[in-house]
């Protein structure tokens, strides 16, 4: 189907929930399903915690992210990962008492990146605040990717940080495109209305408008039509004015970073 990233995370559990995996991680799972798949014929996506959360501590998060890194690789059965992303920052964000730790965890994945065991490392759920802080910082990498919520109902540029990504060379990649599966998005009057002009589905709509805000998406689907579907975004686009239709919706709300904002 042409599918070949895979998104993942040690507290993504077999069972679907996340946090602390009784079930166990699925990375786990993901490993022997890609074995024998040529590794450079994939492109893995993983992350570790934000410090004080899921077995990270403030005091020894670079310490603790490095061996949550290192953990994700055995997991996984690979000597690298494309992409390497900081999950959240603290809880809070990050003003003037968490800037610091969250620069100590962005300095241990600069490591891990310099030791080739990322290809790249990004971040996710950052605001505006949070990219400041790292910032700070003249010397350190610029994260290839922040990884956030953004879908139709959140404007074409939510607080600021779409536009913050692009001034300083971050690709914004869209989780959650279709917010949680949300029927605006996939069968509402917008969508598939705009979708009827097109000969498309309101979930092709959906996509489409992210990707002509040039942000990358994430979309996931155990439906081999539907997963079809999602890959036909790109030989066609949304007219100016539809496109300003959806960036005026407001429902469904979502916010690019539950762990802080602006």
């Amino acid at each position: 189907m042409g599918f070949t990233h895979i998104d993942t995370a040690h507290d993504y559990c077999a069972d679907g929930t996340t946090g602390s995996c009784k079930t166990g991680s699925t990375q786990l799972g993901i490993s022997k399903a890609i074995a024998g798949v040529a590794r450079d014929s994939l492109f893995i996506t993983t992350k570790v915690p934000g410090c004080g959360k899921q077995g990270i501590g403030r005091s020894t998060c670079a310490a603790d992210s490095l061996a949550a890194a290192e953990a994700n690789l055995r997991e996984l059965n690979t000597s690298y990962v494309d992409l390497l992303l900081v999950h959240f920052p603290p809880l809070g964000g990050c003003g003037a008492l968490n800037c610091p730790v969250i620069q100590s965890q962005w300095a241990a994945l600069e490591s891990f990146y310099a030791q080739k065991k990322a290809k790249s490392i990004g971040v996710s759920n950052f605001c505006v605040s949070c990219l400041d802080c790292l910032a700070k910082n003249a010397s350190a990498t610029v994260p290839a990717v922040n990884q956030i919520e953004f879908h139709i109902g959140m404007g074409a540029d939510p607080e600021g940080l779409l536009s913050t990504c692009a001034a300083r060379g971050i690709v914004p990649q869209a989780y959650s495109p279709l917010g949680d599966s949300t029927p605006e998005l996939i069968s509402g009057d917008l969508v598939t209305s705009i979708g009827a002009a097109h000969n498309k589905s309101g979930v092709q709509v959906a996509l489409r408008w992210i990707y002509q805000h040039g942000v990358a998406v994430t979309t996931k689907s155990t439906n081999a039509a539907h997963l079809a579907q999602d890959l036909d975004i790109f030989d066609w686009k949304l007219t100016d004015a539809e496109q300003a239709r959806a960036d005026a919706a407001t429902k469904p709300k979502g916010t690019p970073s539950f762990m802080c904002s602006k």
